[in-house]
């Protein structure tokens, strides 16, 4: 049972999100440059590469990338521009959502210190088993799907960053409160506003709805999100994975899923070395 202070916290969070007070945090100006330069996909590595250059971090971050496991058999780059080239646009897009979202969490308020850094963690760690997930659907891309998942609990940013900048003294409880009721939402709004595509936008909401039923045949990034947030779950090998229609749709046996840690392990370590 919440106590009085969390109640309180709890309400004025309730307040802010229904008028719509909720500050969203934006995209580093660098980031948010580069990824608008994205979407041109005619855009050159040389114009790629003295935008990123401000941030020593994301360009330290590039070049451990572009010389990480998942190029092992490749010669090394020292460059930022052989570093995009090698890596590519898309997955180039995942690593500055990656390093924006930690340079954004990175604040010095001990009692959400915890609560960010778990966010951090479990955003790559859904997104590395996005990325192993999406190989076995051949209409959908591994790059985009490590976003969806990468992206996906984005709506505990801004609730935490409100509860630290108002200074709220809020407990677990209460904490766990306000992002169950609330981080779709504010995921959604906050995705809105980074203008990410509708298929992403969608994926805070969408991916909380085990049983969603659709018309389509097909698995979308929503249901490989679904998928990669339930094998995180302690209790991962005894879900009923055959009740779950996002498994469904990605149309692999229930035998697929258990295990799944120990049969990829190296694939998936290769991707969460793409983020970190």
């Amino acid at each position: 049972m919440l106590t009085s202070t969390s109640n309180s916290i709890v309400e004025e969070l309730s307040e802010a999100m229904e008028r719509n007070n909720l500050v969203l945090p934006a995209l580093p100006a660098w980031a948010a440059k580069v990824l608008k330069m994205l979407d041109n996909i005619k855009v050159s590595h040389g114009k790629i590469a003295p935008a990123v250059t401000p941030d020593p971090v994301f360009v330290a971050q590039l070049l451990k990338t572009a010389n990480g496991a998942l190029y092992a058999r490749k010669p090394h780059v020292y460059s930022i521009n052989a570093s995009v080239a090698r890596i590519g646009y898309e997955k180039l897009r995942n690593l500055i959502v990656s390093v924006s979202m930690n340079e954004l969490s990175s604040i010095e308020k001990p009692g959400l210190k915890k609560h960010l850094a778990e966010f951090r963690d479990h955003s790559r760690k859904v997104a590395a088993i996005c990325y192993v997930l999406a190989k076995s659907q051949k209409h959908l891309t591994q790059d985009q799907a490590m976003l969806a998942g990468l992206i996906h609990d984005i709506g505990r940013l801004p609730l935490l960053l409100y509860i630290g900048d108002k200074d709220l003294s809020a407990d677990d409880e209460a904490i766990g409160t306000i992002m169950q009721k609330y981080s779709a939402l504010a995921g959604e709004r906050l995705l809105k506003t980074w203008e990410f595509s509708a298929e992403l936008v969608e994926i805070p909401m969408a991916h909380e709805h085990v049983h969603r039923q659709a018309a389509r045949t097909r698995a979308s990034y929503a249901d490989v999100v679904t998928v990669a947030n339930m094998l995180t779950r302690s209790n991962a090998n005894v879900i009923n994975w055959d009740s779950v229609a996002a498994v469904k749709h990605m149309g692999l046996a229930t035998e697929f899923y258990r295990g799944f840690f120990h049969r990829f392990e190296n694939e998936l370590a290769a991707a969460r070395e793409m983020l970190t």
